[in-house]
């Protein structure tokens, strides 16, 4: 959020563009999500393929978090909007509480309300 309304005071703002006060150089580039992937809350990324996804997760995640490598998998549907604007609190309670109870879990995502890319995916 800083970044951007940095950018936006920098570039448009007539006193700030003409004095350079602000150095537009120096501020973080904006982060794009794809309009399809898959998320987890403790990943590095967001994983385009199911198998990027399974490997980080099986050699990684599930070792670190005490999950069964054999236990079933669960896939969740979410929302891109609370993914992009970090209001995902309750998609990682979520994640969490399935992992605690002995299940692994994949989350995937899209941009539009039609989800049947992602299930069919």
């Amino acid at each position: 959020l800083e970044a951007m309304l940095l950018r936006i005071a920098g570039g448009y703002v007539p006193a700030l563009a003409e004095s350079r006060a602000i150095d537009l150089d120096r501020i973080m580039d904006p982060i794009v999500l794809p309009d399809q992937g898959i998320w987890h809350p403790c990943a590095p990324e967001i994983y385009s393929t199911l198998g990027e996804y399974q490997d980080w997760y099986d050699k990684e995640h599930c070792p670190m978090a005490g999950v069964p490598i054999d236990a079933p998998l669960i896939g969740v549907i979410l929302q891109k909007s609370h993914i992009a604007t970090n209001d995902n609190g309750h998609y990682v309670a979520f994640v969490q509480e399935l992992e605690m109870r002995g299940a692994r879990v994949v989350c995937t995502y899209t941009g539009g309300l039609d989800f049947s890319q992602p299930v069919t995916n």
